[in-house]
């Protein structure tokens, strides 16, 4: 027995041993082959045999007994030759063999193959060898290449003149294929560069050595375009001169690839290597202050530009590589070290425990999508497309940077862990295939990129949540449109599921933000001052037709039908929508009208410590400074916020904006450096017909001024503004604090009434005009009438033409617009209300502004409690809206609501039920319930609701019980507990609109 357990234990000893001894298990890369029809001996099948371990040969080489065999194939149509590339990686080459003809028809070979170390074998695998008619290579080549010349990123930018060529092969021959004035950078010594950073904004010039190498790349880009284009030197050029280019492009490319470092190795830093990864040579360049931040996280910036050289060089380098010239095997080695940089990442963005690193704490897989989750796929998928073409050789991997294999992370912090978790390099068309279905990446919390459940789509989160409808959102959503297109009908397909998700919102969010074929341009991201009339007929339209040209045979989209019937009616000017929406998690709401009745379109932005308005990248001139603060806008002809009217804004006064009236130049700096809010209360609500919303206004930033409490309320025709306790919050120029109801161009005449004397400003005229008003004061202009309340003293003001300081005069087109405002004074309650109401009617006519403001005088009724609540009641339409900045009770139309929260609630009575709808806007993803109190009797049950957004889901419960002639109602709130059940975006859906229909039998 002793024996026994002395073996035992002997065993258990040395079984760990032996484990951890074994040789790792090699991973074989042989995922697709394909050959001609008619290709005769010799040829080789595109698609090479690789091996997982290629990514290290620098620090563990390929043992010299490595080869491969073929054990086994029926007819003896292929040989196998095992070959090095010149960075020694081993790879499997097949070939037609001697004899052999792959025929005219096509047909599949399949093939049993053994990797060997000397006579044993390692492992045995089967492939498969397909004959074709078309190469996926030429399927690819031809669907991607000939679009590159769209695009200018991808030949620098740069079109040089037949002169311009021809002096510049001059230039590059007589000076060792380098570049004129740009030498320094060739010399592969970074540190060779004084580092300029601006400590303000790390994404600023820093007059390191990657801006030389991106000049560099741009000229080649353009002497590639010449080389795809040219009379001269293009296809249909003159032979001898197009070849003279070929030649010259070879060198330049191998001169300045083989010039910027890839290995670690090739930078020391004291005298060590820079980095122990392939890539590191260039990505650990900007934590050692050698590069800036812009291009190492930006790397398609020296990749993009080399792609239309680089794909229309192809046939001849395959043809030279295939005949064995040295220089074409080394341009194509050259590229695929210096394409390594395309995966580099720089160090800090590395770290997968980080839960403030650019893309979440990637270990974290429940909430954090992995590496390159972000907008920015879209503009990486320009160099991706081009890569199986450069590869030519479906499975050599994507990239040899090793941290994107699963096997880097020695399967921690779980096992299979992965830099973009569920995906380690093992083919390029795979890997490829793989990369087009990461566009559609959701966001799981707030100060994440993704697309949010709302329908909005966030990006840039380095201070919060963004909305970026247009730029970088809509990219996004559609670039993937040219991936999808790339694998159409091919093995490698992209799944309906993906162009379902982009469908989705192409058909149920954007056409909600366009209106008289305009898209919105309070949620058009950076893109805010474009021409967003041709963003709505011409962009959208057009990745329609993409995205519907993209589908595979038998594709199966819903939808489909719908969406190019919207197409057809923005083309003609005819598509419509009525409806009210909250885009709850960027707190933006749209209401409006056009189906069947008078059209509209009024919208609402507001923004928080959890959300930020529109960026803005203009190094001159600031202009989105204010956007998000509580901007209210409404539209009737469509152009009253055109790109030709916003040119001459004072961006100091936008529509629904309590601040000081400042005439300074607002601060530059980063794209977001108008921060976040200070708020934590901010939010809509919407029922599908009315809607809220509820803003405290508390800028982080110190350039605004003013503090406020601010309500916003929809109801039918009715965009009615509250504003109360509204007080300076910072000195700031020491002007007076105000309230701008409208910003507009002054294309007909403005007619006003202060009491009993109609005046009008006419078009041209210049005015500024301040004027006491302490009664119901109306304007009208075009097709919006605005009638003013004061609830004890205001004063209006006017300002026309000249009179108004146009923030930007650079883009102002001398057709100046018209504000309307009221002021608060330099101190809001000295002399002058710090509280406003104010109405906008839209579609009423100057005669008819008389008998509508008697009219709503008698149908609406409002309650202000200073700081605390706001209260809206139009007995016309039997709807009544409370919002609640703390706990408290106010009553209006003879309905009291005594609320416990922080909350916004609506009413309303549409004769057979009431339809109650509630929201939480301050938003923690704890909160479980809302409870608030009413007079008005509903009758008592558990409703369950549905959340708003995208995909609804199944809420939670609203309880209704009797409380004295009264009701009590308690609102679960998804929250923290639930997470699992809103698809772990618990924290987002914490403020979505909550709808109930409480039938009144």
């Amino acid at each position: 027995m002793k024996d026994k357990i002395l073996h035992l234990l002997i065993v258990l000893f040395i079984f760990p041993a032996l484990a951890s001894a074994a040789p790792k298990e090699e991973k074989v890369f042989a995922n697709y082959f394909d050959i001609p029809v008619n290709s005769p001996e010799g040829t080789e099948v595109i698609g090479r045999i690789h091996l997982e371990r290629n990514k290290d040969v620098l620090t563990n080489p390929i043992p010299a007994g490595y080869h491969f065999e073929i054990l086994k194939q029926e007819d003896g149509m292929f040989k196998l030759e095992t070959r090095y590339d010149l960075s020694k990686r081993i790879m499997g080459v097949l070939t037609v063999a001697q004899g052999q003809n792959t025929g005219s028809t096509p047909s599949n070979h399949r093939l049993t193959i053994a990797l060997k170390d000397g006579d044993k074998q390692l492992k045995k695998f089967n492939i498969n060898v397909k004959v074709v008619k078309e190469t996926l290579w030429s399927l690819f080549n031809k669907r991607y290449t000939p679009k590159t010349l769209e695009n200018k990123r991808l030949y620098g930018r740069i079109k040089y003149t037949d002169d311009e060529v021809a002096a510049k092969i001059d230039e590059l021959k007589n000076n060792g294929w380098k570049f004129a004035g740009l030498e320094k950078c060739y010399q592969g010594r970074p540190q060779d560069y004084v580092a300029k950073l601006d400590p303000t904004n790390d994404h600023a010039p820093s007059g390191t050595i990657e801006y030389d190498w991106a000049e560099v790349a741009n000229r080649i880009g353009g002497l590639g375009y010449s080389y795809a284009t040219s009379k001269v030197y293009g296809p249909k050029g003159d032979p001898e001169k197009r070849n003279e280019l070929k030649e010259t492009l070879y060198q330049a490319i191998l001169t300045y690839t083989n010039s910027v470092p890839v290995e670690g190795n090739e930078v020391m830093v004291n005298g060590k290597p820079i980095g122990n990864c392939t890539g590191d040579g260039f990505g650990m360049l900007q934590a050692h202050n050698m590069a800036g931040m812009q291009t190492p996280t930006h790397q398609w910036t020296l990749t993009d530009p080399l792609v239309v050289p680089v794909l229309h060089l192809m046939p001849e380098l395959l043809k030279g590589m295939r005949n064995q010239d040295e220089t074409c095997l080394k341009v194509h080695n050259a590229l695929i070290r210096y394409l390594q940089i395309f995966f580099a990442e720089i160090e800090s963005r590395r770290a997968i425990d980080n839960p403030d690193g650019r893309w979440g704490e990637l270990q974290d897989t429940i909430y954090s999508s992995g590496a390159w989750a972000d907008a920015n796929l879209g503009h990486r998928s320009r160099t991706l497309l081009a890569l199986p073409i450069i590869w030519a050789d479906y499975n050599r991997p994507l990239t040899y940077v090793q941290y994107w294999y699963s096997d880097f992370y020695h399967d921690q912090p779980f096992k299979g862990f992965s830099f973009s978790p569920g995906w380690s390099p093992h083919g390029i068309v795979p890997d490829l295939s793989r990369w087009m279905t990461k566009y559609n990446i959701i966001a799981h919390k707030y100060i994440q990129s993704g697309f949010q459940p709302d329908g909005t789509i966030s990006h840039h989160i380095g201070n919060a949540t963004d909305a970026a409808m247009v730029a970088y959102g809509f990219e996004w959503l559609t670039d993937c449109n040219s991936g999808y297109g790339y694998f159409k009908n091919t093995k490698f397909k992209i799944a309906d599921k993906y162009y379902q998700f982009q469908l989705d919102r192409l058909l149920n969010v954007y056409p909600k933000l366009f209106y008289k074929q305009r898209m919105d341009f309070l949620v058009a991201g950076r893109s805010f001052l474009d021409d967003l009339r041709a963003f709505t007929t011409k962009t959208y339209t057009k990745a329609v037709k993409s995205m519907l040209n993209a589908q595979n045979k038998g594709s199966k989209l819903a939808g489909v039908e719908q969406l190019n019937t919207i197409c057809r009616q923005l083309k003609d000017n005819t598509f419509e929508y009525s409806g009210t929406d909250a885009y709850w998690v960027n707190e933006y709401l749209v209401h409006r009208r056009g189906e069947n009745e008078m059209p509209f379109y009024a919208s609402l932005k507001l923004k928080s410590e959890r959300t930020v308005g529109a960026e803005d990248f203009s190094k001159k001139v600031r202009r989105s400074w204010h956007m998000g603060y509580g901007i209210l806008q409404v539209k009737v002809k469509g152009d009253e916020y055109s790109d030709k009217v916003i040119c001459n804004f004072d961006w100091h006064a936008l529509p629904g904006l309590t601040e000081e009236w400042r005439t300074d130049p607002m601060p530059l700096g980063h794209a977001q450096a108008s921060l976040p809010g200070l708020n934590k209360i901010s939010g809509v609500l919407a029922d599908g017909k009315t809607g809220m919303g509820i803003y405290h206004h508390l800028p982080k930033e110190t350039y605004s001024s003013a503090t406020a409490f601010k309500s916003y309320h929809f109801i039918e025709d009715k965009i009615i503004a509250l504003g109360s306790d509204i007080a300076r919050l910072r000195p700031g120029q020491g002007n007076e604090i105000t309230t701008f109801i409208d910003q507009t161009a002054l294309n007909s005449p403005l007619t006003w009434c202060a009491g009993e004397e109609i005046q009008t400003v006419e078009p041209g005229q210049s005015i500024n005009l301040t004027q006491e008003i302490k009664d119901v004061c109306w304007l009208h202009q075009g097709s919006k009438g605005y009638v003013i309340l004061p609830v004890k003293q205001l004063s209006l003001q006017i300002k026309s033409g000249k009179e108004i300081n146009i923030t930007d005069r650079t883009i102002a087109d001398k057709k100046p617009n018209f504000i309307i405002a009221v002021s608060h004074g330099v101190q809001p309650g000295q002399n002058r209300d710090n509280a406003y109401r104010y109405i906008q009617l839209p579609n009423v006519s100057a005669e008819e502004m008389p008998e509508r403001v008697e009219a709503l005088l008698k149908n609406l009724e409002f309650t202000m409690q200073d700081g605390a609540a706001h209260a809206v009641y139009s007995d016309t339409d039997k709807t009544w809206q409370y919002a609640f900045f703390k706990p408290g009770s106010i009553s209006v139309g003879k309905t009291t609501v005594t609320s416990n929260d922080v909350a916004q609630i609506m009413l309303r009575d549409n004769g057979s039920e009431w339809v109650l709808s509630v929201n939480n806007p301050m938003p923690d993803g704890q909160k479980q319930t809302l409870t608030f109190s009413t007079s008005a009797k509903l009758p008592a049950g558990t409703y369950t609701y549905q959340t708003k957004g995208v995909y609804p889901l199944e809420g939670e419960t609203v309880t209704v019980t009797s409380e004295g002639k009264g009701s009590k109602v308690t609102v679960e709130l998804p929250d923290s507990r639930d997470a699992a059940k809103y698809n772990y975006q618990s924290d987002l859906y914490a403020a979505t609109p909550i709808i109930v229909n409480i039938p009144k039998k």
